[in-house]
C-alpha cells in the first residue's frame, strides 16, 4: 500500500514551460508520471503535503489554513496552468490546537483568507498528479522548518498518530515535494560545490536500502554546503509514511535520480512492506 512520494518540483519538466529542453530531465518526467499513477491508484481520501517554497517560519512549521487554495503557472510562462485544491481549515485547527500545547511549534498561514495560493512545489507534482488523473481531494499543506533531523521525522509520526486516532481520514498519503542539491555542476543555480553530487548519491542510496537512521544522521555541514531544499520536508514525510506503515516496515523505491541542469532531481515511492 503507497504511503506517500518523493517529488521534484522543477517547472522545466512540464511541456508549456519547458519545451524540448524538458527532455533533458527525460527521467525524471517518467518517473514522476509513474509515481503520480501509484497515488491515483491508492485513491486518498486526503492528501498531506510538505515543502519548501510556501510561507516558512524559522522556527515553527507553518500550516495553511485556507478553505481554497489557487495557483498558476503564470510566472514561469504558462498562465493557462491554473489549479484549485480543496483545503482543510478545520483540520489544520485542529492539529495545531492539539499538537502545540505538546510542544510541537506549529502556526497557521492564510486562517482568515478564503483563498490562498499555491506555490511552484505544490503546482507541478500537481500537474503530474491531475495528469494521471487524481480525484479531488482535500489538502493538508505543510511547510518545512529548520528543526533537527530527529524533530522533523517525530513530526511526521506525531501527525500520522493524530490521523490514526483524531479523524475520520482512512487513506491519507503523504505527498514530498523537494529537489535535492542546487549545487552539483559548474554553472548550476546555486554555484558549484562538490558537496551537491556527495549529498545527492548518499541520500539516494539511503533511500534506495531503506536506511532511514542514517538519512536522520547525515552531517549537517554536508546538508548545508549542497544547497538542498528537500531534505526536511523528506523527513516528515517518512516520519508520517512509516509510522503508518509500521515501525521498520516502510519500503522506499527510488524511481529515478538525475541532476541535468545542475539541480538533483530524485523521485521514489514509500510503501508498506519490506
Amino acid at each position: 500500500m503507497l504511503r506517500g512520494g518523493l517529488f521534484p518540483h522543477p517547472p522545466i519538466i512540464i511541456p508549456e514551460i519547458g519545451g524540448e529542453r524538458r527532455l533533458q530531465a527525460a527521467d525524471t518526467i517518467t518517473a514522476s508520471k509513474r509515481l503520480a499513477g501509484f497515488f491515483v491508484e491508492r485513491k486518498p481520501d486526503l492528501v498531506v503535503a510538505a515543502g519548501p517554497h510556501g510561507p516558512t517560519d524559522h522556527h515553527r512549521i507553518t500550516i495553511n489554513a485556507a478553505r481554497s487554495l489557487r495557483g498558476d503557472l503564470g510566472y514561469f510562462g504558462a498562465p493557462d496552468i491554473k489549479f484549485t485544491l480543496e483545503g482543510c481549515p478545520e483540520l489544520a485547527a485542529s492539529i495545531e490546537q492539539e499538537l502545540s500545547p505538546a510542544g510541537w511549534e506549529l502556526r497557521l498561514v492564510n486562517r482568515q483568507q478564503s483563498e490562498a495560493e499555491l506555490d511552484h512545489g505544490i503546482l507541478v507534482p500537481l500537474y503530474f498528479l491531475e495528469e494521471a488523473g487524481l480525484e479531488q481531494v482535500p489538502w493538508l499543506i505543510l511547510n518545512m522548518t529548520f528543526w533537527e533531523a530527529e524533530r522533523l521525522y517525530g513530526l511526521g509520526e506525531k501527525l500520522a498518530d493524530y490521523f490514526k486516532e483524531e479523524t475520520d481520514f482512512t487513506d491519507p498519503v503523504f505527498l514530498v515535494s523537494g529537489d535535492l542539491s542546487h549545487r552539483t555542476q559548474p554553472g548550476a543555480p546555486g554555484g558549484y560545490s562538490p558537496a551537491g553530487e556527495e549529498f545527492d548519491r548518499i541520500l539516494m542510496n539511503l533511500l534506495a536500502e531503506n536506511n532511514l537512521k542514517a538519512i536522520l544522521e547525515l552531517d549537517e555541514q554536508l546538508i548545508q554546503d549542497a544547497g538542498e531544499c528537500g531534505y526536511r520536508p523528506l523527513l516528515i514525510g517518512l516520519g508520517f509514511s512509516e509510522k503508518l506503515a509500521g515501525k521498520g516496515e516502510l519500503d522506499i523505491e527510488v524511481l529515478s535520480y538525475e541532476a541535468p541542469f545542475g539541480v538533483g532531481y530524485g523521485v521514489a515511492q514509500f510503501r508498506d512492506g519490506r
